[in-house]
């Protein structure tokens, strides 16, 4: 199984790593265990790919293949080289990694990849005493298919959840919103207090004519004289 056979950048990457790190004759092995789906089980747990491997001639092989978590300030270093934390999680929810975040891995000075088996932590309990072995190799060709589906396990896989991962990357880049217009201060209008008078309890005698108010000039006419 070679890169070429991976239908994405990141899928060829994980494909390649493996064919870098293992010994060939292992490699071939495990390859033709993939092939011939000796893979019975495979998940992952938290950053741990876990697979039954069958073997022919003995028992059936538990294997774990482990990362090691990057810290927050890690986290930090790679998402400062981000430019578009938005854009990044858009393509992330549509199944697509652009290919700009191995940069940012570089910048950070972080392993996209592990470089060497040590920066892995395996497990099989085969009497192979070369790590990674035939085991190992079959489950990480097996995982490439999920890898390759969902570029969401490549941070999975460093200790970043989706669930936190998602948030995270849409609200550090949320533009900053505008600030809303304070209100001003409604203008109060001085009022002069009204001295209501009770109606009469005859209703004929609230709606019949009333007399208008003399004049009041007229009224210091006439007293004057």
């Amino acid at each position: 199984m070679s890169k070429s056979a991976s239908k994405n950048w990141w899928g060829a990457a994980w494909l390649e790593k493996m064919e870098r790190l293992a010994e060939s004759m292992r490699f071939a092995e495990g390859t033709k265990y993939a092939a011939g789906n000796k893979v019975q089980r495979i998940r992952l747990d938290g950053r741990t790919i876990i697979a039954t491997v069958q073997d022919p001639n003995e028992p059936p092989r538990t294997v774990r293949i482990t990362f090691d978590a990057f810290s927050r300030e890690q986290w930090d270093r790679l998402f400062a080289n981000v430019r578009d934390r938005r854009s990044l999680a858009a393509s992330l929810v549509a199944c697509d990694l652009p290919l700009e975040i191995q940069t940012a891995f570089s910048k950070a000075k972080l392993r996209f990849m592990p470089e060497r088996y040590v920066d892995l932590h395996l497990e099989c309990g085969c009497s192979d005493w070369l790590k990674p072995c035939k085991h190992l190799v079959a489950a990480w060709l097996k995982f490439a298919r999920d890898f390759e589906l969902d570029p969401l396990l490549l941070f999975q896989l460093r200790g970043m959840e989706r669930a936190e991962l998602l948030p995270f990357l849409r609200g550090r880049g949320a533009p900053v919103p505008e600030p809303e217009p304070e209100a001003e201060d409604p203008i109060e209008e001085e009022t002069v207090p009204v001295r209501l008078e009770p109606l009469p309890a005859d209703p004929g005698a609230y709606w019949a004519e009333r007399p208008f108010p003399a004049d009041r000039k007229s009224t210091r006419l006439n007293s004057s004289h």
